[in-house]
């Protein structure tokens, strides 16, 4: 098998797989509106001599965790065409993409998951729900009436993304794993597209841009429906009049939907909560790449002393596959394999030490390392095992639960 970059000539062939994994109701293509060297992504192929037998995308994103930015790349664009599946080759893609990311030091990676549980399996945990609304236009009439409706409303143009990027930065402030999002990817992937490109509208007060939204519409069983797929609104004054620019889709429109951070504020805000759908739904997962590199980029409360081991079940990198121990002092950590001589036996079905102070699935561990889960909900709904009282404190001082959301679709 040979992992390696997309050939030049290969190109015609990576669309045609990415057209059958996620159009394929579109029927046979004679060609193409996108070209993959006009998309950002580094794009990748498993091939099998000349054979083509998988395909995947890589974008080298900068996020926020904790206090920091690193490098998170974000795999995405995985297909397989029907005449090469349920033959492991994806799970060979997906090993070979964290040997690649390893190899830049990068330590955690993201996806959004056609499947939950089969990259589940792989050691990707999910780590961001989000919340979408849906209404007639109607439904939003409300914020006519409110003391804060008032600016202007106008289109942006693809040359103010950094103004609009200054927006999202602070509509995120308070989220783990924000993107710091490129020119590129703000034109080719935020107010444009491959397919269909998006509108985008500003809400501005006294000549200042306050907030914006990126929509669609498209047609649905009840109508036209007005699609906000990134809805900005860093404070309510922003907020009442984008959805107060929403309500005034009322003649065009039979429904509008919403999409955001989890968030419930609008059945509150709503006349009559039950004229809105609110469902909250599974966004990315995330992996660690490198447990050791991971626990020792992170910084950590600097009165914190501990010191315990941890063992990790791992089904696609062996570097995280065994046992740790974990040393933590004036806010660093070193994190170093358990010498084969000094562990104990392990569990032949989880690969877990079977008396280390704390066992995980790499998922499991993903999740509490970015805030998703806390230490105690990651024991109750996870299959994190802490075995000492002093090593859950520990781990949970290291990794307090906090707020993620990671709005990038990809």
């Amino acid at each position: 098998m040979d992992y390696r970059e997309l050939p030049d000539d290969r190109k015609e062939e990576f669309q045609e797989f990415l057209h059958y994994a996620f159009n394929l109701q579109e029927g046979p293509q004679d060609d193409y509106e996108w070209d993959p060297d006009e998309q950002p992504g580094a794009d990748r192929v498993l091939l099998d001599g000349d054979e083509m037998l998988c395909v995947c995308a890589h974008h080298w994103f900068q996020t926020s965790l904790r206090g920091q930015q690193f490098e998170m790349p974000g795999l995405s664009a995985v297909a397989s065409p029907p005449d090469h599946r349920r033959e492991g080759n994806v799970t060979r893609l997906l090993a070979e993409s964290l040997s690649e990311y390893r190899e830049r030091g990068a330590f955690l990676t993201a996806l959004w998951a056609f499947e939950h549980p089969f990259y589940e399996r792989q050691g990707w945990g999910l780590a961001t729900k989000w919340t979408r609304y849906e209404c007639d236009p109607e439904a939003l009439a409300f914020t006519r009436d409110s003391p804060l409706a008032g600016g202007e409303f106008r289109s942006v143009e693809a040359d103010e993304y950094e103004r609009l990027a200054e927006i999202l930065a602070a509509d995120n402030e308070g989220y783990e794993l924000s993107i710091e999002r490129t020119e590129e990817w703000w034109r080719e992937r935020t107010l444009g597209s491959w397919r269909t490109d998006p509108y985008a509208y500003g809400w501005e007060r006294d000549g200042e841009l306050r907030g914006y939204v990126v929509y669609r519409v498209e047609g649905g069983d009840e109508g036209k429906r007005l699609d906000a797929h990134e809805f900005v609104a860093p404070d309510l004054e922003a907020r009442i009049n984008l959805l107060r620019f929403l309500a005034n889709h009322d003649s065009q429109v039979e429904r509008v939907r919403i999409d955001g951070p989890v968030d419930t504020g609008l059945l509150d805000m709503a006349e009559d909560p039950a004229d809105v759908d609110c469902e909250v739904k599974p966004g990315p997962m995330v992996r660690l790449v490198d447990v050791p590199a991971g626990f020792e980029a992170v910084e950590y409360p600097t009165d914190l002393d501990a010191e315990f081991t941890l063992s990790v079940a791992d089904p696609l990198a062996d570097w995280n596959d065994g046992t740790f121990r974990v040393t933590v002092e004036e806010g660093r950590a070193t994190c170093e394999p358990v010498a084969e001589s000094s562990a104990t036996t392990t569990d032949a079905d989880t690969s877990h030490s079977a008396d280390a102070d704390v066992s995980a699935g790499v998922g499991a561990l993903s999740q509490v390392f970015v805030g998703y889960h806390s230490v105690a909900d990651a024991e109750a709904l996870a299959d994190l095992e802490v075995r000492d009282s002093s090593a859950r404190d520990a781990l949970a001082a290291m990794f307090p639960e906090r707020d993620v959301f990671l709005r990038e679709r990809f």
